[in-house]
């Protein structure tokens, strides 16, 4: 039985409710050690209202994954888009890692679309559709002159979406992500120096100081 949308603003905020207490399990457990009376007793909801809108476990997990890839494609400014397309995705990169380090719903969804073989369903398609928009900015730079020949739009979105989530994950491993700003602006003055040309890496790399200088959040759960 799939998942359940709710009709009224009522339903809505329950579903939430349920939503965001399974996320904050599922970032502290993982999938296989999280049980749904934890995520219940979390989300403050009973079995009853929990089953209604997720039927299982699955359910849960993929509806976060689902919710975490909607917030965090909308941290990409569209206004950008067309004309400063590698400013979007610094800009952007920068708003996805304040995401994970204020929302449960994106550590979660980013932690359980890592965990490949525990749910009943494939995450492949959430990276794929990642790593898609991606280096279609990736090919709008390269329309604009900005990008050098070395390396193929496909090419850096299939490298830039497993570098930022290698990054954060090996961020909190090492020190609970207290450094997350700072070696995004590394992993990004690596990607402009090997991929953009000279004429446009100081505009670029002045953009990377900008706006990873700002003090990041602190972690909440």
């Amino acid at each position: 039985m799939p998942a359940r949308q709710p009709q009224q603003p009522r339903g809505y905020a329950r579903r939430l409710a349920v939503l965001e207490g399974a996320a904050r399990v599922f970032d502290r457990v993982g999938f296989a050690q999280a049980s749904l009376s934890d995520i219940s007793r979390e989300s403050g909801s009973t079995s009853g209202s929990m089953y209604f809108y997720f039927p299982s476990k699955d359910d849960l997990a993929l509806a976060i994954i689902a919710e975490q890839n909607a917030r965090t494609f909308d941290a990409i400014p569209p206004e950008a888009i067309d004309e400063r397309p590698l400013e979007a995705l610094i800009e952007g990169s920068r708003a996805i890692a304040a995401h994970i380090l204020t929302d449960p719903v994106v550590r979660a969804g980013m932690r359980l679309s890592l965990e490949e073989g525990t749910l009943s369903a494939p995450t492949a398609g959430y990276y794929e559709e990642w790593i898609g928009s991606v280096s279609a900015l990736f090919a709008r730079a390269d329309e604009n002159g900005t990008l050098n020949s070395a390396f193929t739009p496909q090419e850096l979105g299939r490298t830039l979406v497993p570098y930022f989530s290698g990054v954060h994950l090996v961020a909190n491993v090492l020190n609970g992500r207290q450094d997350l700003y700072s070696v995004l602006d590394v992993m990004w003055r690596v990607i402009i120096t090997a991929s953009v040309v000279p004429e446009h890496q100081p505009r670029l790399l002045s953009v990377v100081e900008s706006v990873f200088r700002v003090p990041q959040p602190t972690t909440r759960g």
